[in-house]
């Protein structure tokens, strides 16, 4: 795939893989990777589930699909720096233009929360062809983690400083809420529930910085990759001790919409085979 043009690339998976599937299907699934095969009964009660047969097939096509895309543009990203990336990827739609740049016209900085789900790295590639530098926050030292705020009470102030002076700066920092780290809570999601870490809501809080959700899916259309940012969240002032619980429900409607959409980008970062 290295060799072949990556539109050409993507054209291929997106053509290929679903008749892949339909094929495997009819041979019992044997031909296909497990993690593929299991994901419609994996998310059914998400999806308000039992599925059907053929709404199940489809979910097996359209999962290989992602998961191949996802190792393709993994590659891209490993191999190139991110302006080169974004010239092979180009163009991705970005639908919220409008209000990122509003937020960084406030000029205290933007917290972009996002989840597992779709391609968060695009993300990343998309705003930064806005002039915009984008810093990205997890949990423990990674590619694409650029602040980590893992570790002790210590290390945590630390990298809470750091990404004070950022958001000063007028940076980007992008931030994964779907999951039980640190303080969180966990609150209804389709049909289950999911742990919502607070991290990025109380940064907001106390930076003042604009609090959006953004997430990147893959269309299938054109442009084939587009990155959705939302309405701001609205997160109490600092000087009151309150739960940014409206904050947190605005952004589990966002995904949740999305999610309702592009079901097969449900845990993103699952491995194309379970071992």
């Amino acid at each position: 795939m290295r060799r072949v043009p990556l539109p050409l690339a993507l054209a291929v998976i997106e053509r290929a893989g679903p008749r892949y599937a339909r094929l495997a299907l009819r041979t019992g699934g044997r031909l296909l990777p497990r993690n593929v095969l299991t994901f419609p009964a994996r998310v059914a009660s998400l999806l308000g589930g039992p599925l059907g047969q053929e709404e199940s097939d489809r979910l097996v096509e359209a999962r290989l699909v992602f998961l191949l895309t996802r190792v393709l543009l993994n590659e891209i990203l490993l191999v190139h720096p991110p302006a080169e990336s974004r010239r092979r990827l180009a163009p991705i739609g970005v639908d919220g233009v409008d209000r990122l740049e509003a937020a960084l016209g406030e000029r205290r900085g933007v917290i972009l929360v996002s989840g597992h789900f779709g391609f968060p790295p695009l993300i990343r590639l998309a705003v930064e062809e806005f002039g915009a530098r984008v810093i990205g926050v997890g949990g423990e030292p990674a590619r694409g983690v650029d602040v980590p705020v893992g570790g002790d009470v210590w290390d945590r102030a630390r990298s809470l400083h750091h990404l004070r002076g950022e958001l000063a700066e007028n940076r980007v920092c992008v931030l994964l809420a779907d999951l039980a780290h640190g303080r969180h809570t966990e609150v209804p999601f389709l049909g289950e529930r999911i742990a919502v870490a607070l991290g990025a809501f109380g940064l907001a809080q106390f930076t003042r910085s604009p609090l959006l959700p953004a997430f990147a899916v893959h269309s299938q259309g054109t442009p084939r990759f587009q990155v959705d940012i939302g309405r701001a969240l609205p997160v109490p002032d600092r000087s009151r001790a309150e739960p940014p619980t409206e904050a947190v429900a605005g952004f589990v409607r966002h995904y949740e919409a999305l999610a309702r959409r592009y079901p097969s980008h449900l845990f993103g970062y699952d491995a194309l085979f379970a071992s």
